[in-house]
């Protein structure tokens, strides 16, 4: 289940988004190919109080 939180990822090679974005996949791709390999920061949201 998504918890609504978004994140902004850096260094992620455009070819490893675009098959991201390709992959039928999606949260098995992120698990294996992008999660816990390239460096993130929790992007604040509109509804955010703070």
């Amino acid at each position: 289940m998504a918890s609504g939180k978004r994140y902004e990822f850096a260094g992620v090679p455009p070819e490893t988004f675009a098959e991201f974005k390709a992959a039928f996949a999606k949260g098995r791709y992120f698990n294996e190919r992008i999660r816990n390999h390239f460096r993130y920061r929790l992007i604040a949201s509109d509804s955010d109080p703070g």
